[in-house]
């Protein structure tokens, strides 16, 4: 590519974005797929169901694969000559019929395989989560099995493109020579069949974009430019910052296609700061065509999903695998681009280090007061140290990225499903106040741990709520194990495993244990639910003795019906989770030590470890409806606190009290992740006063040891007349969890909750 590239007079190939921003918006509905340039869905499916009854008794990865290439090779395909990037297949998602189905897109029909072994090898355990997630105990994936958290190794992609990693395939073939198992040969043999595939598939884009010259002449020099990009990746290593690019969409797609959901896209200024360097010394590119280049490859993400998706991960910033600071030009580029385009997908994960320039802080921060919420800044000296401390090098763990929203994993060495569980952490005190049996649904869950009206010591009731979270935990850990060794049989994944370092040289797939760190989350949630909760109990019943146990249960399966006083009393004459108040302090992080200890004893089914995180995402809401009353004075059916936070308008002293309760948290603990929420009123952030201000807050809060963090800058009167007048703020973004949408589209319910929101000043 040059910036000098030829057309023809009156037509324009730079400083387009502008004028085709709505037309991309559409790009991926009632898609004009090219009809003679392959088969349909209808006849695709036709074929693979030929291919499937007449190799029944093939290993399964191979099967997998040979539906991948009939579906990459023969499937029709499009390219929107307005657009820089060849990327349409039509494919039907047949690949994710066939394993897991379209469960992980929010659509919940059932793939093929994942239905057998739910109702055959892992029945038990899918049984066991179905029935904690009716209740509001856990929240997770069939059968516990989380196969929607990983990312290719992106460095290991672009080093040398397919035909790299093939020679490699070769390579460990010919070392294990006839000591090579049959399963070692059937993944290999995998490996190259998806990777021709793919390489045929980007052979076709560019032919089909060679033919469209002719049809569209104003659009020729696009057209070749992304043949020319076709043509060489992925085969090859991309040698330009748009083959770079076009390198890591397809790469996507085709993950995506194959069944897994690719949750990071890598280091976005460290990946690609050499291609981007390359072509601004030469001269290929400058910073402007470089920026409307970033502007048509992350629309490509909103237009995909239209923020309904949790939104794609880019990280930027942190540090090298040496230690030495991580920032660069392309970094701020990229920004630029971001608060242009003023989306809530991607998302952006910014790290941090204590020599980071303020320069990042700000600008960071000056997005995040205009209205560009979706980003989530992560605390460098905890992050890595949690990676360390759970077996990985110090080289590896400065080279993580956020899986999905927040939870770390080593790039390109780590299969890091991050999200097998979400444990409610109020819930075993529910389970606790009930001898094990959850009082709204009156079924027996936990262990019998004896009728809390008995209790004569605080020691005892905190000794039974402990027993039934371990309960709950250990119990989840087995059946994860169990779903885990099944793993092979529901989703072989070819495609992605080869770009992650040992499947190849071991000849494993994922499923099977084959990359250098194998782990799984385990994610608590409700943790100021469940401090507050103990610390109501302990101050109300045993300190103060001011209402017995049997009062206090009978209090909460009531929802405190006609005992208002005494709720009143609950909510705020006790000790809260957020106010820097030592003794509520102690309770909140006494339970997280207790839970970060248990889950790091356990081991899973690919011969790796389980990791802990605190936070919440979507299960506040969720688990909070079907969870009761709580001794802390919350009513039944109301959410549950988000991230590490306080519970709702309990952290009444302001965002500094609040961090200074919150970091009293170990979070060298949570190599899996946690994030504390923080809303802020705009008065706060005005000016360069209040852009200081935003920017110390993050310091100390990072100087205190915390993980993550992320914002929302609103008045509660603006979001009341988006409410009355959604046409007049189609753009106003919220930070909803781990990702942002778009405040109209929320749920009137969901609106609602921010609006109750007290907003911190800095």
């Amino acid at each position: 590519m040059t910036s000098t590239i030829s057309v023809a007079e009156g037509y324009r190939v730079w400083g387009t974005f502008d004028d085709v921003k709505e037309h991309l918006s559409n790009q991926f509905k009632d898609i004009p797929f090219e009809q003679d340039s392959g088969l349909s869905v209808h006849e695709l499916e036709r074929d693979v169901e030929e291919y499937l009854a007449a190799n029944a008794d093939r290993p399964r990865v191979l099967q997998k694969a040979n539906v991948f290439r009939i579906v990459a090779t023969r499937g029709q395909i499009c390219i929107d000559p307005s657009d820089w990037f060849a990327d349409k297949l039509n494919h039907g998602n047949l690949l994710r019929k066939l394993t897991l189905g379209t469960f992980y897109t929010h659509k919940f029909s059932e793939g093929r395989w994942l239905d057998e072994a739910t109702s055959g090898i892992i029945a038990e355990g899918t049984a066991w989560f179905e029935q904690t997630r009716d209740i509001g105990l856990t929240s997770g994936p069939r059968g516990g099995l989380d196969l929607g958290h990983i990312s290719p190794g992106w460095e290991t992609l672009l080093e040398g493109g397919l035909t790299g990693l093939l020679d490699r395939v070769s390579e460990a073939r010919t070392s294990l020579g006839s000591d090579a198992t049959e399963d070692q040969l059937a993944f290999y043999e995998a490996v190259e069949t998806v990777y021709h595939a793919t390489i045929e598939l980007a052979n076709r884009f560019a032919a089909l974009a060679e033919q469209m010259v002719p049809d569209y002449p104003e659009q020729e020099s696009r057209l070749k430019e992304i043949a020319s990009a076709c043509r060489r990746v992925p085969a090859n290593a991309p040698r330009t910052f748009h083959e770079a690019l076009q390198f890591l969409w397809t790469t996507h797609q085709l993950i995506e296609m194959e069944g897994e959901n690719v949750r990071s896209m890598g280091h976005f200024d460290r990946t690609l700061y050499p291609y981007y360097k390359a072509d601004i010394d030469s001269g290929r590119l400058t910073r402007d065509q470089a920026k409307e280049l970033i502007k048509f490859f992350w629309y490509k993400w909103f237009a995909n999903t239209q923020g309904a998706e949790n939104g794609k991960n880019f990280v930027f910033g942190g540090q090298y695998p040496d230690g030495s600071v991580l920032t660069n030009d392309l970094t701020y580029v990229a920004f630029e681009a971001y608060g242009d385009l003023h989306t809530p997908d991607p998302k952006l994960s910014v790290r941090f280090v204590p020599e980071t320039e303020d320069r990042l802080y700000e600008t960071v921060t000056d997005l995040i007061r205009n209205g560009n919420n979706s980003f989530v800044l992560m605390n460098d000296v905890p992050a890595v140290e949690a990676l360390v401390r759970r077996g990985k090098t110090v080289e590896d763990a400065r080279t993580y990225l956020p899986i999905g929203c927040y939870e770390p994993a080593v790039e390109g060495k780590e299969a890091a499903c991050t999200m097998n569980v979400t444990v409610n952490l109020t819930k075993p005190l529910e389970l606790a106040l009930h001898d094990g049996k959850d009082p709204l649904s009156g079924k027996q869950i936990g262990p019998h741990t004896g009728d809390p009206r008995r209790f004569e010591t605080f020691e005892q009731l905190e000794d039974a709520y402990f027993q039934q979270l371990d309960f709950v935990l250990a119990t989840s850990s087995k059946f994860i194990g169990e779903a885990e060794r099944a793993w092979p049989q529901i989703n072989p994944s070819p495609w992605i495993a080869a770009t992650i370092d040992d499947c190849i040289a071991r000849g494993m797939d994922v499923g099977q244990g084959g990359p250098v760190y194998n782990t799984v989350g385990f994610v608590g949630a409700g943790l100021a639910n469940a401090g507050d909760s103990l610390m109501a109990l302990k101050q109300a019943v045993y300190d103060e003795k001011r209402f017995t146990m049997a009062q206090m249960v009978d209090a909460t399966d009531a929802d405190f019906d006609g005992l208002e006083n005494m709720r009143l009393y609950l909510v705020n004459r006790t000790p809260k989770w957020g106010n820097n108040n030592p003794q509520a302090d102690a309770m909140a992080t006494s339970i997280a030590d207790h839970y970060f200890e248990t889950v790091h004893s356990f081991t899973n089914g690919r011969g790796g470890i389980a990791q802990a995180a605190l936070f919440t995402l979507t299960f506040a809401i969720q688990g909070g409806k079907k969870t009761g009353a709580l001794p802390d004075g919350r009513k039944a059916g109301e959410s549950l606190a988000p991230g590490v936070g306080s519970t709702y308008g309990q952290d009444k002293k302001g965002a500094t009290a609040l961090i200074d309760s919150v970091t009293k948290l170990d979070f060298n603990q949570t190599p899996n992740g946690s994030v504390l929420d923080v809303t802020l009123h705009p008065t706060a952030v005005a000016g360069e006063e209040g852009l200081d201000a935003f920017v110390s807050l993050i310091k100390t809060f990072f100087s205190k040891g915390g993980y993550a963090i992320q914002f929302n800058v609103f008045d509660a009167e603006t979001l009341r007349d988006a409410q009355r007048h959604p046409e007049r703020y189609a753009s106003l973004q919220i930070r909803v969890t781990g990702w942002s949408v778009y405040f109209t589209t929320m749920s009137k319910e969901e609106q609602d909750l921010f609006i109750a929101r007290i907003a911190h000043g800095a």
